[in-house]
């Protein structure tokens, strides 16, 4: 329950905090390292197109795409059909960032449809909340 707790939060500092400069403990970093270790291993996902989303690079690839998916998983905010509690999400997030983070996310999860799979629902998520806020974007 710890692991998935502080993975959850760091998994939001990542959606909604941005470029803005971050202090994080050292622990907090290892878990960061830990989920990205995990998602890069589960899918493969090359390293540089993880990088160029910040730029707004979105990458057609499925391993992007899963890798996206993956740390929704890992954060335990996905449910048993494979659907993204964007609720949760919000909810969770710090104070200072809520208003920003909720207009950011909840103008783009009318792109999280059952017609699609759960590796390109997230990655259209991702791409549109870059494009809605791209200084507030990031992606570890």
């Amino acid at each position: 329950m710890f692991w998935t707790g502080l993975a959850t939060i760091v998994t939001v500092l990542t959606v909604c905090h941005g470029k803005d400069t971050l202090e994080l403990s050292d622990e907090i970093k290892e878990i960061i390292q830990h989920v990205h270790n995990e998602c890069v291993g589960k899918t493969g996902v090359a390293e540089e197109d993880i990088r160029n989303c910040e730029n707004g690079i979105f990458k057609d690839d499925k391993k992007l795409k899963c890798y996206m998916f993956c740390l929704m998983e890992e954060a335990n905010l996905v449910d048993d059909d494979d659907n993204v509690d964007y609720d949760m999400l919000v909810s969770i997030i710090p104070e200072e960032y809520t208003d920003r983070t909720t207009k950011m996310i909840f103008s783009c999860r009318h792109l999280d449809t059952p017609d699609k799979d759960k590796c390109q629902r997230a990655f259209d998520v991702h791409k549109c909340s870059y494009g809605k806020d791209p200084e507030f974007y990031f992606l570890f």
